[in-house]
Order: C-alpha cells, then structure tokens, then sequence
C-alpha cells in the first residue's frame, strides 16, 4: 500500500511537469515557428492556433510511438499481466499522457478551439478518467499502455493535418505516401489491437477485482472503438476512397492499353 501511494505521488509529480512542458511548447513553437515559415505567418489566428495545437499534439505522438514498444519489447510480462504487471516506463507514459491531454484541453479552452467537436472532447475525457484510475490504484498500466500504441497511426494522423493546413493541397507524392501509410498504421493499431484489447477486457473481467474497473476498462474500450469507426468513415470519405478510385481506373486504362495492343 505505502508502495503505492509512492508510485502515486511520482506519477502526480510526473503529471504536473508534463502540463507545464505541453503548455511551454505550444508557446514556444509558435514563437519559433512564425519567423521561420511563411506559411505560418499567412494562417489567420484561428489556423495558427490548430497548427499549434496539432504540432504539440505531433510531439506527444512521437514520444508514445517510441515509448510505447520499448514498453512491451523489454518487459514482456506486461503484455502477458496487463493488470498487475509493475512497469515504470508504463507509468511513466501514462502520467505524461494524462498533462498532455489535460494541456490539450486547457488550450482547447484558452484559444477557444474545438468547443464544437463533442467526439474530441469525449476521447480526452475517456482517456484522463481511465489513465487517472490507473494512477490512483497502481494497476492496469499495460492495458493503458498498449492503447496508447494508437500514437503510431496519430503520427501520420497529425502529419496529414499539418500538412493541409501548410499547404492546402492533396495532390503532392508526400500528401499521398502518408494517407498510405496512415490507412496502413489506422487498421492495425486503431482496429487491430483496440479491438483486441476489448475482447481481453470482456474475457479478463473476473481478474479486474471491482466490478466498476471492469465496467469503466469495457465501456472506455467500446467507447475509443467506435470513435476509431468514425473517425475511419471520415478519413474515408475525404482521402481513401479517392486513392482507391484512382488505382482502379490506373488499372482499368493499362488493360485497355493491354487489350488494344493485342487487338492491333
């Protein structure tokens, strides 16, 4: 219990600094960025306070993406025990998750960004109450965790974002190699292992001790599940279904080619 309460204050302590630090660098990035690019001093104040916003959130992916295999490659036995499994760098991840999500929405709040996306502002609710349960009773770190492999997809996520919002074109090899590999990082880590980790909540419930743990790990699941879904329809209506559409008709005029150069 006493180790607990230790582990609980560090992760406080944890918690605190990565606010601070989120917060700092969406400040300094913008103080940095806006002599630096003429891109950035062409955006209206709304624009450049999303830019921020997204490259901050660009950095916490980045840490996770790194974080977040070392976790499991190093310490196995967190992946096998997702429960009770003591990982530190487990927990460090999650507090530095938690001031990150807690920065994101105080600069949600503050620049007066996103007030009208209920989707985004459920996420952040989800994972801090989830990611603060985790703290406080000193478990389910490496279920924690391994949701948060979901950076992986975010990197190119959050690159796509930055992306449009630079340079507002679709068209370019770079726009097009990320939207691939976006597709390719969304169903493996969003689909794949979130829907993975809700079969292992559903079959693990007796080990979860509370009955209110297991309803709060299995309704969080259910709820990022369906966010993942709506997200995938967005992203597939705005950039998939086109590189889709262009392969096939790519396809359809090579065999036309083909079957004309046979019948010449």
């Amino acid at each position: 219990m006493e180790n607990c309460t230790n582990e609980t204050n560090d992760s406080l302590k944890i918690i605190g600094y990565s606010f601070i630090g989120f917060t700092l660098l969406n400040y300094v990035s913008s103080i940095c960025f806006a002599p630096l690019t003429i891109f950035y001093k062409n955006l209206d104040k709304r624009k450049k306070a999303i830019w921020d916003n997204t490259f901050v959130s660009y950095v916490h992916a980045w840490i996770c993406s790194v974080i977040t295999p070392i976790c499991f490659y190093y310490y196995p036995h967190a992946w096998h025990d997702m429960i009770y499994a003591d990982v530190s760098l487990c927990r460090f991840q999650i507090a530095l998750s938690i001031g990150y999500f807690f920065a994101d929405m105080f600069d949600f709040w503050i620049k007066n960004i996103f007030m009208d996306s209920p989707g985004i502002w459920l996420h952040h609710i989800v994972v801090i109450t989830t990611f603060i349960a985790s703290v406080l009773t000193c478990k389910f770190s490496s279920y924690l965790s391994a949701t948060l492999l979901v950076e992986i997809s975010n990197v190119f996520l959050h690159q796509r974002k930055l992306y449009l919002i630079s340079f507002r074109t679709k068209s370019t090899s770079f726009y097009q190699f990320n939207s691939l590999l976006l597709l390719i990082t969304f169903v493996f880590v969003r689909f794949t292992v979130h829907g993975y980790l809700l079969m292992r909540v559903w079959k693990e419930y007796t080990l979860f001790g509370y009955i209110t743990y297991w309803r709060t790990a299995f309704l969080g699941m259910i709820a990022m599940n369906v966010l993942n879904l709506q997200l995938f329809i967005q992203l597939w209506s705005a950039d998939w279904s086109v590189l889709v559409k262009k392969k096939s008709s790519k396809r359809s005029s090579i065999e036309d080619r083909k079957k004309k150069g046979i019948h010449s």
